[in-house]
């Protein structure tokens, strides 16, 4: 008997032509791109049998080559002659193979009525696969069929919107709320605009409050300037975000609502401002001042009094004692751009500074002082009539504070007074 394996072969020796046939018959088995037998050499009682083994060795390496092609997922592969039975099951799946990519391929195509009846748990799980890619493709046409519907719908609403926007008196301008794209105009925004320059501005706020608006925030009212070299434009906008076609936008209801702030500014002065000086009146002061201290700010508060206004009054009459007043109005004035200046009454002035400390106050009080000191009144004989200056209290007041307004005012007062006194000498009539 011989023995054979790959790594060793134990066999007895026989004669040279069963060591040839056995020896093709190893490498047919184990290395095959040496195998090599010509039967034809073998002595005649042999080659019948040299040319069955030979027959069989091409059959195993087609087997071998068929194998390795579909292991490789190579499908386009020559195949095994007809008469080799030993490939035989390799060629059925072959086939097989090339039916399934064939049916995968018209699945790919959208034909989801594929079904696969071969390779048992693959087959399933292929079908399922198709089943589900069915029913998904069904759902998303329903879908789709259903956002068409609503295309069209908002289509026509955004029509008859456009219809009806262009009968209305206000401004309905749509922006995309992403890009600042202009979607719509119900009129041409430049006719209504003070100057060519304000279009752009508009634009350019509008844009800015529509990228702060989320889609389900509900609507919201602003109000803005236009503001030009010559002109002011006051308008109130109602933002509504929208679907506009295929944009996110925002629809922006404009009202122009100058004259109204025009209305609004004249009943302020009336109620706020003092009538001779233009300055805030005591009852918006008093407002002020509360606020500040509810909001816990840091300011000072200063008492103003003119001095000898009483004395102008008797001998050179009121008419020249208002002009005393608004001069001292209009000297306060320049105390700070963020100062508010206060007519309390009379010859009293109260002024509250964010901000500064009370030395700071004090030091800038007395520059005003000796400006309006060295500023004499000169009368149209040429002659100094009287002498202008004021005195103040000042009290600084700070995050911390308890005090209430009204002990405030009356501290800044008291240290008024002990001013006026300490520079009565100062003082000529």
């Amino acid at each position: 008997m011989r023995r054979m394996g790959k790594e060793r072969m134990v066999r007895p020796i026989s004669n040279k032509t069963t060591d040839k046939l056995f020896l093709y018959l190893r490498d047919l088995l184990y290395y095959p791109n040496r195998a090599e037998l010509d039967f034809k050499s073998l002595p005649e009682d042999f080659q019948e049998l040299g040319e069955g083994m030979f027959s069989f060795g091409e059959m195993l390496k087609e087997m071998r080559t068929l194998a390795k092609d579909l292991s490789r997922g190579n499908l386009d592969c020559p195949l095994p002659s007809s008469d080799n039975e030993l490939a035989a099951s390799l060629k059925s799946m072959h086939a097989t193979l090339k039916h399934l990519t064939w049916q995968v391929q018209q699945v790919a195509k959208g034909d989801y009525e594929q079904r696969v009846s071969f390779m048992g748990d693959f087959a399933d799980a292929v079908n399922e696969m198709i089943h589900q890619l069915r029913e998904r493709r069904d759902a998303m046409a329903a879908e789709m069929d259903k956002l068409q519907r609503k295309t069209n719908d908002l289509a026509r609403s955004n029509f008859l919107f456009e219809t009806i926007a262009g009968t209305i008196e206000e401004w309905i301008v749509m922006i995309d709320s992403d890009t600042g794209e202009h979607l719509f105009a119900n009129h041409p925004v430049a006719d209504e605009l003070a100057s060519d320059t304000l279009e752009s501005q508009l634009y350019e706020i509008l844009f800015d409050y529509a990228k702060a608006i989320g889609d389900d925030e509900g609507p919201r009212t602003e109000e803005f300037p236009l503001i030009s070299d010559y002109a002011v434009q006051w308008f109130s906008v109602i933002f509504y975000p929208v679907k506009w076609y295929e944009h996110n936008a925002v629809a922006c209801v404009l009202k122009d609502i100058t004259s109204e702030k025009e209305q609004i500014q004249v009943l302020e002065n009336v109620a706020y401002r003092d009538m001779l000086t233009g300055a805030y009146n005591r009852h918006f002061g008093m407002k002020l001042l509360n606020e500040w201290i509810r909001d816990k700010r840091h300011f000072v508060i200063c008492f103003i009094d003119m001095d000898r206004l009483k004395y102008v009054n008797d001998v050179f009459g009121h008419a020249e004692g208002d002009k005393y007043i608004l001069k001292i109005a209009d000297i306060l004035s320049t105390f700070s751009p963020d100062a508010h200046v206060v007519r309390l009454g009379g010859d009293e002035f109260m002024l509250l500074a964010l901000g500064f400390s009370i030395e700071e106050a004090d030091k800038r009080f007395e520059c005003l002082r000796r400006e309006l000191i060295a500023d004499d009144y000169v009368s149209e004989d040429g002659q100094v009539r009287y002498k202008r200056s004021l005195s103040y209290g000042n009290v600084e007041v700070k995050e911390d504070n308890t005090t209430v307004s009204s002990e405030l005012l009356s501290m800044a007062d008291e240290k008024m007074y002990e001013y006026k006194k300490a520079h009565k000498l100062e003082r000529r009539e």
